[in-house]
């Protein structure tokens, strides 16, 4: 795993202008530039190849500057394969600046049957800076009765102040498959909304959290079903919190 180069992104404000100053491909990804508008950016997040295999060490690290909206686009899922013995890690650092907003729907993380992969997603956020995060966690293909091992750790910080510490660890079929954590089903579909916090929860798949942010999840059979659970958490909270619209509407005399 040594040798790895990470896939750097990073849109800030220049000349009171939007720039993506910092675009570099990673062993295993590639950033494509979608636009700018206004004050708001889109990069598609594009693999080199397949992915992910025994040995590979994907990492990726995201920045977003000051008063600046980033949306990062997979248009394809990411499948860990079976590692032979061996194993897999994937990391996405992600740091957002005061008044920067970045929202992520990634797409479905499958974990075929003897993949051994280590998930780690960190967030990092300053001042009123906001991230609205999605996942969809497939644990085995449609042939297969499960997959794994895998454990996914997620953290996110304001300030430097904790704000969601969570060990999600699926080595362990048995325990993997208690009621609570998969309790039986393959698909896990979760919305992180960090940095702004919703006046209440809707539906028993919303947990609000401590501070300002609050978790969408839930379990299912089908990753469709998974989706379809926590999809109206997702359409609220990106059109009350994370909305381009107020950024794309900038003057082009101060953003581009």
């Amino acid at each position: 795993m040594s040798g790895t180069v990470a896939a750097r992104i990073t849109v800030e404000r220049v000349g009171g202008r939007v720039r993506m100053t910092d675009l570099v491909g990673g062993t295993y990804l590639r950033a494509q530039p979608l636009g700018v508008r206004g004050g708001a950016a889109r990069v598609a997040l594009l693999g080199t190849y397949a992915l992910l295999l025994a040995g590979d060490d994907l990492r990726m690290e995201v920045s977003v500057g000051p008063g600046v909206w980033l949306e990062l686009v997979e248009p394809s899922g990411m499948v860990a394969y079976d590692a032979r013995g061996g194993s897999a890690s994937w990391r996405a650092d992600l740091r957002v600046a005061d008044g920067g907003c970045l929202v992520w729907r990634s797409a479905p993380f499958v974990v075929t049957s003897g993949a051994d992969i280590t998930r780690n997603m960190n967030v990092h956020l300053s001042g009123s800076g906001r991230a609205l995060v999605h996942e969809t966690l497939v644990m085995g293909r449609s042939y297969e009765s499960s997959g794994g091992p895998l454990r996914s750790l997620t953290r996110a910080d304001v300030d430097g102040r904790p704000l969601l510490v969570e060990d999600l660890d699926l080595r362990d079929p048995v325990l993997a498959g208690a009621p609570g954590v998969m309790g039986g089903n393959r698909v896990m579909t979760s919305t992180f909304l960090l940095g702004a916090r919703p006046e209440r929860s809707v539906g028993v798949q919303e947990t609000l959290l401590h501070g300002p942010g609050a978790l969408s999840r839930a379990v299912a059979g089908q990753a469709h079903e998974a989706e379809a659970a926590v999809a109206d958490s997702w359409g609220r909270w990106r059109s009350g919190f994370a909305d381009p619209v107020g950024y794309e509407e900038e003057n082009e005399d101060e953003a581009a």
